[in-house]
Order: C-alpha cells, then structure tokens, then sequence
C-alpha cells in the first residue's frame, strides 16, 4: 500500500487530533497535585500531553503513556523525560493484563474519535467488553473515546483526578446517557469547560474539557464554564466554584441543558409528560431520504441531462436545504430551480436490468463504472445492477436534516424526491401537508429540536428522524394562513414568523405567554451558542 494510504488508515484508526499546548498545560496543572504522582496517559499520540505531566513531576513520580503506534510512541519518548514510561499497545490490553484499576492518582489524555464502523474488531471487542463490565451497554452508535473514559475512571484511586479533552458530543448525544449517568456516579466533584470557538485548528469537532474528583456517590456536583478560546484557560480558577443550579435526570436529560435555568427545564419537563400535547407522529412518520450513494452520478442539472439525452429518464428532486427556503415547495418554485439549472434531478432507471438499459443511459453507466462508482460501499451492495436505487418514493412533505436558524416542515405540492440531506414526511391520511409546514415553526417545537437535537461544527443542528418524531407539535388549527406564513418565511427573521405561529398555534392549546418568551429564550440561549461557535 503507498505510504499515503497506509496514514489515512493510521490517522482513521488513531481518530487523534493532537492538543494544542495550552489545554495540555491547563489539563496537566489541575491534574498533578504532587511531584510523587502516579499519572496514566491511555492515547498519547505524540506526547502532547505527556510533556507538561511530566515537568510536573519530581524523580519519584511518573507518567505512563500508552500508544497503539510504535512510531507515534517513539516521537513521545523523544520530547520526554526519564520519569515518562511508553507502553506499545493496545490499551484495553494491556490495563487488563496488568490489574491497573484503581493505581493512578491522575489520568490526562484526549482519547481517540473512531466511530464503530472504523474500529477494527480487535481493538473494538476488549474495549466494549471494558464497558461492559461497568454495566453499560455499547451500540453501533457508540465512538471510540467512550470505553476510553470508562478506563480512565477504573484506573483512578479513590480521590484522584480526571482530566481529559472529549467531544462536546459527551453532553449531547443519545448513545452517551450511560456515560453521563456513569460519570455522575464515579466522580463527587466535576467541571466541564466549554469554549465559544472552535479550539482545534483544521477541524470543525467541538471539544471540551472534563475534570473530575474520583469518588463514588448519588450524584456529581457539577459545575459548568463558558470560555471564549483555550488561551483563557491561564486565568480560570476552578477552586471554590459553584455548581450549577440544575438537577438533571443523568440518564436521559442532555448535558446541553446545563446552559438552561432550572425554570426552563421545569418547563421542558411538564411539556414532555403533557399528554395533550402530541408528538410529530401523531400526524406521520419521519425518514431519511434516498440514499443514492454516489450524488455527482445521481443527481443531475437540466443541461448535464440534455447534453446525456438522458432527460426522460430522470425525476424531480431536492437535495439542499436552500432550494426549499419557504414552507410550500410548489410546483412553480421547482420550475424555477430546474431553470436555472439547480441537480434537481434523479437519474431513475427503475427495475432495469443492463440489457434492458436505453443506449445513452447504458453509456452513462458505464461512465460510472469508468469511475468506478459501483465499487463505492452503497453502490457496491445493490450489484450487479448498482444503478438502482431503493427506497424511491415521494413524500407528502420535507424536514431539515441540518439546520442553521430552526427546524421546518416544508410541503412537497412539487411531487419532487429528496437525497439523504433532507429527510423525507409521510403524512398519515386527512393530514394536511401545508398545514403540517405552517404549524412546524413554533417557540415550543424548535426550542426542544434544540434540546432533543444535537450540534456539530459550523453552528449545524442535526436531528435524526426518531428524534424528529418525538418532538412536541401543537394540535393543527385548520386556518393557519399557509400562503402567508410560506413569504414571510421566505422574507422575514425566523422571530417573525414564530412570533405568528405561536400566537395562532400555542396560545390556543393552554400556553401562556410567559411560557411561550420561556420557549423562546431556550430556543435563542442554545441556537445562538451552536451558531456563534461557526464564527472565529
């Protein structure tokens, strides 16, 4: 294999993104409390983090450092001391093997991001079997750093510290409630720290800072801190801080919530239990739409399918949130798109067998194959007719997969497909699309996609459709005015147009209008966090 290919491995496999130096310091002084300590460091990469453990140390302490990669291992030890120990391994492995629970007085590290599909096997099976032996219950959702925290808790004595640079995904995601549930119970004392920028030069991965005191009990005290950049870490002092006025239910509220008051969260809960209130799928269900596997082949703009004389063998589509800005896609609106020569449109050549391919659609193909499209994983399953796509059927409405502002239902009146970007709304019967859209853009509804969502580089909310399907959705009002609200979408601030919906959607089913300011203010406190984390 070429030597580049064998580094996009090492670096998928490592998942490392290297800690800038002054989080490697801040980590290091909070950790070590004494020259004598005992320091485990469970993915050190280069020694980023091992350098300032190990100035810290007198010659009766020591750092032990474990590194899957022998060269990354060797670049460790060259910019280390003698009090620094480098173990080659697996360290799942080698904690095993050796008994280490409970010897560290402090662990500093910034566990690898592998996600399940690219965690090999023979690395994935011990460290969820590390999991496992906690009590916790690893999925195909779950990321590599997770069994590494549970380590790092296992190897810490009663007392010592935790301090490590994880994904913001820790406060955010479902396939983490065991862990902040777990977290909760090991540790008496723990601080997140947050950033408002992006810390990690080159990726748009949001991280935090998570220290923790290590002693069992019923619930952590948690305190929460909102810096702008890594550089304001050498003036916080954490000593004597105080914890967080919120008691979350570990298991299944999100730590995102710590940036609510204890009102709001009351609110978010008698919601979530109201019985009167329905949840999007009392009206349909939510799905992901067409995965093509290779959009440049599929999708397509009006000339590239005339100049292939392939027109007649495609459908409409949208494939991006700003071709569907309003709540109505109607027909004239995709006219307009395909005009102007928008990829509004899906190659769709059905059932069809290669013998059975028109001859400009066969060339196509085999322009494809030239490429070699049909070997890419979601084209390679369906050969040998790797052109076909499944799942081909029109929704009554589209949803926002990634969002920006706020969460919108838009109705499909152009009978048009959709890519996986957006996802696809089938209605049950007598449920009216436009109403559907019109009644999506309410203080109640987008303040819980806050909540139920998750956010990513970029200021991008994401929602998946189980959780699209269980947010709060008022009761539908038969006159909503859709034509009116669909330009004031299309014209007006989100605000604006929340502002009407509630009044026509909310303010009827019960909701005063202190809560409805109540839903708002939740909504604005964590949109405008996700979104100012994309300007730097």
């Amino acid at each position: 294999m070429p030597a580049s290919g064998r580094a996009r491995i090492s670096r998928k496999l490592r998942g490392g993104y290297y800690t800038p130096g002054p989080i490697g310091e801040f980590l290091a002084s909070w950790a070590v409390r004494h020259g004598s300590d005992r320091v485990l460091e469970p993915s050190c990469g280069d020694g980023a983090l091992v350098e300032p453990v190990a100035k810290r140390l007198a010659s009766d302490g020591t750092v032990v450092a474990v590194e899957l990669f022998e060269e990354e291992a060797i670049k460790a030890q060259a910019r280390n001391g003698a009090n620094a120990t480098f173990v080659v391994g697996d360290v799942f492995e080698w904690w095993e093997s050796r008994e280490h629970g409970g010897s560290f007085d402090a662990v500093v590290g910034n566990p690898p991001f592998i996600r399940y599909q690219d965690f090999p096997d023979r690395f994935r099976n011990p460290a969820f079997q590390h999991m496992r032996a906690e009590g916790m219950n690893p999925t195909r959702l779950t990321n590599a750093w997770l069994p590494f925290v549970v380590l790092a808790t296992r190897s810490l004595r009663r007392g010592g510290r935790l301090a490590l640079v994880l994904p913001a995904e820790l406060m955010q995601v479902g396939y983490a409630a065991e862990l902040r549930q777990y977290l909760a119970r090991k540790f008496s004392e723990l601080h997140i720290i947050t950033f408002r920028k992006m810390v990690f030069e080159g990726i748009q991965q949001e991280v935090i800072l998570v220290l923790g005191i290590r002693y069992d009990c019923a619930s952590a005290r948690i305190n929460v801190k909102e810096l702008d950049t890594a550089s304001d870490l050498a003036n916080l002092n954490l000593d004597g801080g105080r914890p967080v006025q919120v008691d979350l239910e570990h298991s299944s509220e999100k730590w995102t919530q710590y940036y609510l008051s204890q009102q709001e969260i009351g609110l978010l809960r008698a919601l979530a239990t109201d019985d009167a209130i329905p949840r999007l799928n009392a009206y349909g269900a939510v799905n992901v739409g067409i995965v093509t596997g290779r959009n440049s082949f599929f999708v397509l703009t009006k000339e590239e399918a005339n100049r292939l004389d392939i027109l007649q063998w495609c459908i409409p589509l949208v494939g991006r949130s700003f071709q569907i800005p309003g709540l109505i896609l109607s027909q004239s609106n995709w006219n307009d798109l395909y005009d102007a020569n928008n990829k509004v449109l899906l190659l769709n050549i059905e059932n069809r067998n290669r013998c059975d391919l028109p001859p400009q659609v066969l060339d196509y193909v085999n322009t494809g194959e030239q490429l070699a499209y049909h070997k890419g994983y979601k084209c390679s399953i369906r050969l040998p007719a790797w052109w076909r796509i499944p799942s081909r059927w029109v929704p009554d409405a589209f949803m926002l997969r990634q969002i920006y502002d706020a969460p919108r239902i838009v109705a499909n009146q152009a009978t048009a497909m959709c890519t996986d970007t957006i996802h696809r709304v089938r209605l049950k019967p007598g449920v009216s699309a436009s109403q559907v859209a019109a009644a999506s853009v309410n203080s109640m509804t987008v303040a819980f996609a806050e909540v139920m969502g998750r956010s990513y580089g970029g200021g991008v909310l994401e929602l998946e459709p189980r959780e699209a399907i269980s947010l709060p959705f008022p009761k539908l009002n038969e006159e909503l005015p859709v034509h009116e609200l669909d330009e004031l979408t299309r014209e007006s601030t989100i605000e604006e147009v929340m502002t009407t919906v509630d009044r026509l959607v909310l303010e009827p089913i019960g909701l005063s209008r202190k809560e409805i300011a109540l839903l708002r203010g939740i909504w604005g406190t964590l949109s405008s966090r996700r979104r100012n984390r994309s300007r730097r």
